[in-house]
């Protein structure tokens, strides 16, 4: 059950949900009354409401039982120099929130560059991570004060994680491994440069206990999380083998073994095989920018279960997921990336989306609604000499093995207007195709979720295997 927020949120009673959240709810996951539906306030209250009434572009909702959830020991307090890259400190924001982080108090520093602070955007930033992970409470967010000026709950131990050589030599920083994670803890972490050595002795005289992250110098996002990962895994040892990516180049020669030679025969395939699970996963793409890049949850595994029964594939029933910027791309020959709303991509991960584009990957975007001013600009980063083309109804995508002689269908209605397969030609390659005004992932979805009629149905997802196929083959 997907939840939304409500900040005014009370144990019983009924309210109207704000306007942006009652857009999504009504137009975009199309609840009607009777529903049920899971609100939280971010300070530990969760009620299972029913959707009561729809009034213009607002839904009022009656709360049929409520829970009280109090703080989960123990607290950690995160003191972090806010970030120069907006869109690093944003990501920050959002995995501390994921994981459970009571408090963030960003810390002005002799080396803390210069910063934006947009109090707004990061309370969506908190909000949405809050949903997406399913917390019941947001981390407080303290307004940026300076460093000398800062102060840690008074009940909890003080850890400074830093990389000052000299510093340590003086008083010698504990390993990880020997926090101790049953009190609750302030973690302080520095600017990209580091605490200065005389903000360490301050801190260190005034109690703070020095902390080492490891041999390698981090950046401030890193050792954040590296530090946190000590909550996350109790007493268990934080250094693990790290196994390394399967290249793209050896899953594609491999993909011979998933399309048998006698799948050529798909109504055939259909009729006489089982559906079974294999290893080669079908991934989607996490994106930044606050769209919920999670949307569909049961789209992809209807995918993989379709191709596998009328292909004669052999794909993880599993989605996994794989951040823009992240190596884990390269594992999958095909990705699909989703939402509602607003998508960024930094230069990194831009670079990271072209190298995987053009080295034999395949992206499927599928705008769930309020994507496409986001798509046709952030997309100009990965391939800037690219322009979003139509495909012509002839394309190899809408001809095997399931022949769309009007090309892409039109699944949802959204704007009601026709349905656009786009796409973006690399050196003569289609490397992502573009399902606009259709919503086919929509059409992937468990028939209990959007009750679309079963043909419609089967038409997206016959679609989705035209995709995947393409994507293999070419």
């Amino acid at each position: 059950m997907e939840t939304y927020f409500f900040a005014g949120l009370s144990p019983e009673g009924s309210f109207m949900l704000s306007e942006e959240e009652s857009k999504h709810l009504i137009k975009v996951r199309r609840h009607q009354p009777g529903d049920r539906v899971r609100i939280a306030n971010g300070l530990g209250l969760i009620a299972e409401c029913e959707l009561s009434e729809l009034q213009s572009s607002q839904a009022t909702l009656l709360i049929l039982n409520s829970t009280q959830h109090s703080w989960p020991e123990p607290r950690i307090h995160l003191a972090v120099s806010p970030l120069h890259h907006e869109d690093r400190w944003e990501w920050l924001l959002e995995k501390a929130t994921e994981l459970g982080v009571y408090r963030i108090s960003p810390v002005l520093c002799e080396r803390t560059e210069h910063y934006r602070w947009k109090l707004p955007r990061y309370s969506r930033i908190l909000e949405s991570a809050l949903k997406q992970s399913l917390r019941t409470h947001l981390p407080i967010l303290d307004q940026p004060m300076p460093l000398s000026q800062f102060q840690s709950e008074s009940n909890a131990v003080t850890y400074i994680a830093h990389c000052n050589a000299t510093a340590a030599e003086d008083t010698p920083r504990i390993p990880l491994d020997l926090m101790d994670t049953s009190r609750n803890t302030c973690l302080m972490i520095g600017p990209e440069g580091d605490f200065h050595p005389l903000e360490i002795q301050s801190l260190v005289e005034a109690g703070a206990i020095p902390l080492s992250l490891g041999p390698l110098r981090l950046r401030t996002e890193t050792a954040v999380l590296t530090a946190l990962s000590r909550f996350l895994r109790g007493n268990m040892a934080r250094v693990r083998t790290v196994l390394l990516a399967i290249l793209l180049p050896l899953v594609l020669t491999c993909l011979g073994s998933i399309f048998p030679a006698s799948a050529q025969n798909n109504s055939q395939r259909a009729n006489a095989a089982p559906v079974r699970s294999g290893h080669i996963a079908l991934g989607r793409l996490k994106y930044q920018g606050g769209g919920d890049w999670y949307a569909n949850p049961t789209s992809i595994p209807n995918l993989a279960r379709f191709c596998n029964s009328g292909l004669g594939t052999s794909l993880s029933l599993q989605e996994e997921i794989a951040d823009a910027g992240s190596p884990d791309l390269f594992r999958f020959p095909w990705i699909h990336m989703t939402g509602h709303g607003r998508v960024v991509f930094n230069e990194q991960e831009a670079r990271n989306l072209r190298a995987y584009l053009t080295g034999g990957g395949f992206l499927h975007v599928d705008d769930n609604y309020g994507m496409d001013p986001y798509v046709r600009s952030e997309f100009k980063k990965v391939f800037p000499d690219l322009e979003w083309t139509r495909l012509p109804d002839n394309h190899p995508v809408y001809l095997k093995p399931y022949p769309m002689a009007a090309g892409l269908p039109k699944i949802h209605e959204h704007d009601g207007r026709p349905a656009e397969g786009l796409g973006l030609v690399w050196q003569g390659r289609l490397v992502a195709y573009y399902s606009y005004q259709c919503d086919l992932g929509d059409g992937w979805e468990d028939t209990s979720v959007h009750r679309d009629p079963e043909a419609l149905r089967t038409t997206a997802l016959q679609m989705g295997a035209n995709l995947v196929r393409y994507a293999f083959e070419q």
